[in-house]
């Protein structure tokens, strides 16, 4: 069977799709498949990130008792393997080599890496924000789910949601040398018995038709998960009775003057202004009118496995994480304390050795592609590399590090590739904006 059948199918951004796309741009149809594809490359270019927003909810909030030293950790986009289901043989390999990053041959160490990082940390909540799995195995959630009951019995609470990678998955599989063999996903009720210690048992309120769900982190502050993944085959959808649960919790919380921070593995906001589907999910639009009318202090999500921040016109803000398995491999760590909220991207892996693998990964996957565009100039190498190193910077949310060279600009132009669009859209916008670090946020009321 070939082993296209079962590479990553999701609709996420990722660099390989798009940006090594040959096409004619005198032609028409290709105009219009730039416009579709420059999508994903402006999720991180329409936003503010890394600077201080004076929150407009202070007239809400002002009967509101401060926030007393709560520290919230996330991570999100995990897709955990049992290492069962792998022997990390060669369709393994080549499946994992034509995906979007994710340094999945160091998937174990990092997730019990972050594991331990949490438990001495001790945080107030931990938040898994979806796409817990590679592909919904059954033992992938069970094992990952055993890994998890250290973080609960140190008293950590962990609140879990799931991703559009982890329900009623076809493609859930156990990868031996050249072959796979498919094997069991889970529907919405073995997801609910199987993390019921990991914010449901624990929820305030439950939506009777999603696996959306109210936690309390503390007496005046509540997390609301609002799941768009519960339909089979048909994720990212949230459903008019889901809404009416989320309008229901938010006037409760109102009511008791509880914060309420919103959880979605999809964004709910479109990180560009073109992005029209698939990154985030239907009736988001109403959810983001429920949380700017009851004042939510903000929606943290996944999904695009790119580190994002990005506000909605009027001001409502949504942190995006970058997935665990990709390099800088982050999770987010929020200090929530008076009437101050801070955010920051922190790279998960100490050790040097797998950090720099994973980062390899990820820079020679991109140097790799770029070089089948450049093999026959004199200067490859150089001009792979700067991409390689453009890209790298471009997924750790930090384009502001990218070091420009202008002739390598110049001859990446004279390519009929998509290199020099991809390019010159983070140049216009870095120019258009006062800053472009998108790791770290602060929000006061």
């Amino acid at each position: 069977m070939a082993a296209t059948v079962l590479v990553n199918s999701n609709l996420i951004f990722w660099l390989h799709a798009i940006i090594f796309y040959n096409m004619n741009r005198k032609s028409l149809i290709y105009t219009i498949i730039i416009i579709a594809s420059i999508i994903s490359i402006l999720l991180v270019c329409f936003g503010i990130g890394g600077k201080t927003s004076d929150s407009s909810k202070v007239e809400q909030y002002k009967e509101y008792s401060d926030l007393d030293n709560i520290s919230i950790w996330l991570a999100t986009d995990i897709h955990y393997i049992d290492p069962n289901l792998t022997d990390g043989g060669e369709y393994y390999q080549r499946m994992v080599e034509s995906g979007d990053g994710k340094y999945m041959y160091g998937c174990e160490e990092i997730t019990d890496e972050f594991i331990s990082q949490v438990i001495e940390a001790h945080p107030s909540a931990l938040i898994l924000s979806g796409d817990i799995t590679f592909n919904g195995a059954r033992d992938s959630h069970i094992a990952l789910a055993n890994k998890l009951k250290a973080i609960s019995d140190a008293g950590i609470p962990v609140i879990a949601l799931p991703g559009n990678h982890d329900l009623t998955v076809g493609r859930a599989a156990k990868f031996s040398g050249d072959s796979y063999e498919l094997v069991d996903s889970i529907d919405a009720s073995e997801f609910l018995d199987i993390y019921s210690d990991y914010g449901f048992s624990n929820a305030v309120a439950r939506d009777d038709t999603s696996l959306s769900y109210v936690t309390e982190i503390a007496p005046n502050l509540r997390v609301l998960v609002v799941d768009v993944n519960t339909v089979p085959g048909m994720s990212g959808i949230l459903t008019n009775s889901t809404l009416d649960f989320v309008e229901e919790q938010l006037k409760q919380a109102k009511e008791d003057k509880a914060y309420v921070i919103g959880v979605t593995h999809q964004t709910l906001l479109e990180h560009s202004e073109l992005t029209s589907q698939g990154m985030t999910f239907i009736n988001n639009d109403k959810l983001l009118d429920l949380y700017e009318k009851y004042d939510v202090l903000m929606n943290l999500s996944g999904h695009m496995h790119i580190q994002h921040i990005k506000e909605s016109n009027d001001g409502f803000v949504e942190i995006a994480t970058g997935a665990l398995m990709t390099a800088p491999n982050y999770h987010g760590e929020i200090s929530l304390n008076g009437r101050r909220m801070t955010y920051k991207a922190v790279p998960t892996i100490t050790d040097e050795k797998l950090s720099v693998a994973a980062e390899g990964f990820l820079w020679t996957n991109a140097y790799r592609q770029a070089m089948e565009l450049v093999e026959t100039q004199d200067n490859s190498a150089d001009l792979a590399g700067y991409f390689a190193d453009f890209n790298v910077n471009y997924i750790a949310g930090r384009p502001d590090l990218i070091q420009w060279d202008s002739e390598l600009n110049k001859q990446w132009e004279e390519t009929d590739s998509f290199v020099p669009v991809y390019f010159q859209v983070v140049a216009d916008e870095m120019e258009a904006s006062k800053q472009q670090n998108f790791s770290e946020y602060t929000i006061k009321w």
